[in-house]
C-alpha cells in the first residue's frame, strides 16, 4: 500500500466511487521537470528574492486539481466554475466534492449548506448504497457544524482558555447553535450505529462546550470524568500568547525558539506551511514583550515551511536557520528548502543556491550535527521517497566555507524511506553523532557513526538496535530520560486512515488498550535499546506531529510535550504533556496543567523566555489545509523556578560555535546524595526547535559541586568547574573560564 493511500483522503475516495463519482484524468501531468537544478533558478541580484520568485514559479506550475490537502480555495473556485455546466447525478457527484472542499477552505457555513442540499437530493433519490451514503453525509455535516461551532467561539472570541479540555466556563461557547446542531446529529448517527467511536468522542466534546458535561452525555457514550480528574497535580500553564502578540493564526508549521540577535534574550521564529503564509520573526523587547521585526530582518515574501531547523552553520557567531518544504507531496513536493544566512545585523539572507544544498526533494525533517567533529556543523536532510518521487537523503558535509557537498552515498546513507523525523545523539558515548531516521511508511532505520578521527565520514546500519517500531512512525527524539549517561530514543506514531486519533482514544478509555502508543528506547550501553514504555507509563496512545522535550519543573528530569496534528477535523484530540518522576516512569499532566488543547498542534518550543530560570513553550498551531487555522500558543510557566536551576550558554571556539553536540555533566548532591544530570545541547525533538541555550533544573541543590563539558570535537576537550552557584546564567567559552551573564529577569506583558 502507498503512503498516500494510507492518508485521510482515501474514506471520501471510498464513499465517491459509492456515487460513482467520474475523475477527468486529462489535468493529473504536470508539465514540469522535477529533476531540474539550480539553471532553473530566475537571474536576480537579491539572493532571497531569487529564491521566493523560483519558489512561486514552481508553486505556479501545479495542477492544484490532483495535489492533496492543499490549494483548498482554488479548488473551490473550480469547482464552481465546474458547478455551472453540470446536471444531475454528475452535479451530485461534483456537490460532495465541492462540499468537503469548502470545510477545508474554511468556508464552513457553505459546506453546510450543500451537504444538507446533497442530502436532501439522496434521500428523495434510489442511489446505490443510500443508507450508507446518508450516514456519512450526515456524519460530514455533525463535524462541519462542530467547525462552525469553534470559529464561531474559540477564534472569533478566543482567550486563553478555548479549546482546552475540560472546557472551562470562560471557554464554553456563547454561541451555541453550531454545537447544539452537532450533538443532534450525533445523536441520530449513534441510534444507527452506537460503536462509532468517532461519533461518541466528538459528543462528548461538543456537550463539553456547552457546559453540558458528563450529565448530558449518555452514559454508554460517555467518556468517565475520572479520565481528566485523575491527571496528575501540576500548577495550571496560561496561554499569554495573543497578550504577547505572537499568537500567529496560520495552519501547521515549524519554530525555533532561540537568541537570534544575540543579546542574550530569547526570540521566536515561526512559519506556516502554506506557499503563501509567510515567515515571522518576533524579536524579544527585554521588557516582557515581542516585536514582530519580520520586514526589517528581510524575511517579507519569504514563506511555506511545514518545519524550520536553526543552529550556527558558518562559525560567525550568528545562529541561521533552514526552511523544509514540500512534505507530503510526493512529485508535487519539488519546492526548494531554504537556508536564511544570519547576517549579524538583523538581517537574514537565503543562501540555499550559494551554499550548495539547493535541491528539489519533498521533506519536513532535517538535523545539524558535526558528523567528522572538526569544528563546523553539517546537515542531514530525510526526504520523502516514493515511486513516484524516488527521493534520497542528503547528507551535506560543511566545506568550511560556507558551502556543503553531499557526501550521503559516500558515507553509506543509502536508505530510502517516507522519512518524516531524523535525530541526532550519541549512542555510544564517543562524542560522533549517529542518526535515528523514522520512517512513516516502513522500519525505522539506526545509524552509527564510524567514522575516524581525520578519516572520511562513515555510517553503518545497526541491524538489530530493536529501535524499528512503531507503525505509522513520526517524530523523534535522543534525550537521556533516566539520567544513567546514555541517551535514549523516543519516537511516536502518526495516525491511519483506518483508525483516526478519537477512536484512538476511546480505545483506550474503553479497554484499556495500549495499541498506538509511543515508544520509549532505554539505550542498552552496548549499541542497543529495550522498548519501555509500558514500564514507564506511556500507555495511551497519541497520534503525535510536532512535540518536544524540557523540564517543567526543574528537578533534573525531563518532560515532554506531544501536540496532534492529524489532519481530519474529527481529530480533536488534547495535545498531551508528560512528566518525569526521577526518571522512573512519566505522569500525565495534561488536564491538571491547562495543556489539553483539541486544535491541531505541531512543532514545540521550550525555552527561557523571560529569563526567570524556567522553560516556557511556544506552540505552533493549526492543521493541514486551508481553513483549519488556529493562534499560536505560548505557555507561560508558572513552577519551573520553585526549584533551583542554571542556564549555560556554551560558544565554541574549535569546537561549531552552537556547541551542537556539547555534552553537559552535572553533579549536585540532594538530600546527602550525590547525583548527575545529562544535559547534550541540540534544538531538541524532530519537529520542534528548543533554545540552544542549555537550560538545566537543579531540584533543591544550593551549588553545583561539578559542571562538566565535554565539547564535540575530534580532539575531546573537557572542561571542569567546581562549585558553581545555582540561580545564574552563565556563559563558558571553549578554553576560558566561566562568564556570568547580568540579564534581568522579566515580567511577561500580561
Amino acid at each position: 500500500m502507498s503512503v498516500f493511500s494510507k492518508i485521510r483522503i482515501s474514506k471520501i475516495l471510498i464513499v465517491l466511487s459509492i456515487i460513482l463519482l467520474s475523475c477527468d484524468d486529462s489535468k493529473k501531468n504536470r508539465n514540469i521537470d522535477d529533476n531540474s537544478n539550480t539553471d532553473s533558478l530566475v537571474v536576480d541580484n537579491n539572493a532571497t528574492q531569487n529564491m521566493i520568485l523560483d519558489i512561486q514559479k514552481r508553486v505556479a506550475e501545479i495542477n492544484v486539481e490532483t495535489v492533496p490537502y492543499i490549494f483548498n480555495n482554488a479548488k473551490v473556485a473550480k469547482m464552481e466554475q465546474r458547478l455551472q455546466m453540470v446536471q444531475g447525478n454528475k452535479r451530485l457527484n461534483l456537490l460532495f466534492s465541492y462540499g468537503l472542499e469548502l470545510l477545508n477552505a474554511g468556508k464552513t457555513e457553505k459546506s453546510i449548506e450543500i451537504f444538507n442540499e446533497l442530502l436532501q437530493a439522496v434521500e428523495t433519490q434510489n442511489v446505490q448504497s443510500k443508507n450508507e451514503l446518508v450516514y456519512y453525509l450526515k456524519k460530514q455535516l455533525s463535524i462541519a457544524y462542530m467547525r462552525k461551532a469553534e470559529q464561531d467561539n474559540c477564534m472569533a472570541n478566543h482567550n486563553e482558555d478555548s479549546c482546552i479540555i475540560p472546557i472551562s466556563p470562560k471557554a464554553q461557547h456563547v454561541i451555541k447553535e453550531g454545537a447544539q446542531q452537532s450533538i443532534k446529529l450525533l445523536n441520530e448517527l449513534l441510534r444507527l450505529n452506537p460503536n462509532d467511536l468517532e461519533c461518541q468522542y466528538l459528543l462528548n466534546i461538543a456537550h463539553m462546550t456547552l457546559g453540558q458535561y458528563p450529565n448530558g452525555v449518555p452514559k454508554k457514550f460517555r467518556i468517565p470524568e475520572s479520565h481528566f480528574v485523575n491527571s496528575e497535580k501540576i500548577t495550571q500553564f496560561k496561554d499569554i500568547a495573543m497578550e504577547l502578540g505572537v499568537a500567529v493564526n496560520l495552519k501547521s508549521g515549524g519554530t525555533c525558539v532561540d537568541d537570534f540577535n544575540s543579546d542574550g534574550y530569547l526570540d521566536i521564529i515561526a512559519s506556516s506551511w502554506g506557499f503563501n503564509d509567510q515567515i515571522r520573526y518576533f524579536e524579544n523587547d527585554r521588557q516582557g514583550g515581542f516585536i514582530d521585526k519580520t520586514k526589517d530582518a528581510g524575511l517579507e515574501g519569504v514563506t511555506g515551511g511545514l518545519n524550520l531547523r536553526h543552529a550556527d552553520y558558518n562559525n560567525d557567531g550568528n545562529l541561521d536557520f533552514i526552511i523544509l518544504r514540500g512534505a507530503w507531496l510526493s512529485v508535487y513536493g519539488s519546492i526548494p528548502n531554504s537556508l536564511m544566512r544570519n547576517n549579524g545585523d538583523g538581517t537574514f539572507t537565503d543562501v540555499t543556491v550559494d551554499s550548495g544544498i539547493y535541491s528539489l526533494n519533498p521533506t519536513q525533517t532535517a538535523v545539524w550535527a558535526d558528523i567528522n567533529l572538526d569544528g563546523w556543523l553539517d546537515l542531514f536532510i530525510a526526504n520523502e521517497w516514493s515511486e513516484a518521487k524516488q527521493s534520497y537523503c542528503e547528507l551535506f558535509l560543511n566545506n568550511t566555507d560556507g558551502t556543503f557537498t553531499n557526501i550521503a552515498k559516500e558515507a553509506g546513507v543509502t536508505v530510502s524511506g517516507f522519512f518524516k523525523g531524523i535525530a541526532s545523539g550519541d549512542v555510544n558515548n564517543d562524542l560522533y553523532p549517529d542518526f535515528y531516521l523514522s520512517n512513516y511508511d516502513g522500519p525505522n532505520t539506526l545509524y552509527l557513526n564510524k567514522t575516524k578521527e581525520f578519516g572520511k565520514p562513515t555510517f553503518e546500519i545497526v541491524e538489530n538496535a530493536g529501535v524499528s517500531e512503531p507503525k505509522l512512525s513520526f517524530p523523534t527524539w535522543f534525550f537521556d530520560y533516566n539520567n544513567d549517561g546514555l541517551e535514549d530514543i523516543f519516537v511516536s506514531g502518526y495516525s491511519s486512515s483506518e483508525v483516526l486519533p478519537s477512536e484512538m482514544l476511546l480505545r483506550n478509555i474503553r479497554s484499556n488498550t495500549s495499541e498506538y502508543r509511543p515508544l520509549l528506547y532505554k539505550n542498552n550501553g552496548n549499541n542497543t535499546f529495550t522498548e519501555v514504555s509500558l514500564s514507564t507509563n506511556l500507555k495511551e496512545p497519541a497520534a503525535t506531529m510536532g512535540c518536544n522535550f524540557g523540564d517543567l519543573d526543574n528537578d533534573g528530569y525531563l518532560d515532554f510535550y506531544l501536540a496532534t496534528g492529524d489532519p481530519d477535523f474529527f481529530s480533536i484530540v488534547p495535545n498531551k504533556m508528560y512528566r518525569n518522576s526521577n526518571g522512573n516512569y512519566f505522569e500525565d499532566v495534561t488536564y491538571s496543567g491547562g495543556f489539553g488543547h483539541i486544535q491541531k498542534g505541531h512543532a514545540i518550543g521550550f525555552g527561557d523566555m523571560d529569563m526567570d530560570g524556567d522553560q516556557d513553550i511556544y506552540a505552533v498551531m493549526g492543521g493541514a489545509v486551508e481553513g483549519d487555522v488556529f493562534r499560536n500558543l505560548l505557555f507561560e510557566n508558572p513552577v519551573g523556578n520553585k526549584n533551583n536551576w542554571i542556564n549555560i550558554v556554551l560558544e565554541g571556539r574549535k569546537s561549531n560555535r552552537s556547541a551542537i553536540g556539547a555534552k553537559i555533566i552535572i553533579t549536585i548532591e540532594e538530600n546527602n546524595k550525590e547525583r548527575k544530570i545529562y544535559n547534550t545541547v541540540d534544538s531538541g525533538a524532530s519537529f520542534g526547535g528548543n533554545s540552544l541555550m542549555a537550560e538545566i533544573g537543579l531540584s533543591q541543590a544550593t551549588v553545583i559541586k561539578q559542571l562538566e563539558v565535554k565539547w564535540p570535537l575530534h580532539t575531546k576537550q573537557t572542561s571542569i568547574f567546581k562549585n558553581v552557584a545555582v540561580n545564574q546564567t552563565i556563559k563558558i567559552v571553549e578554553g576560558k573560564e566561566i562568564q556570568k551573564l547580568n540579564l534581568h529577569k522579566l515580567s511577561f506583558k500580561n
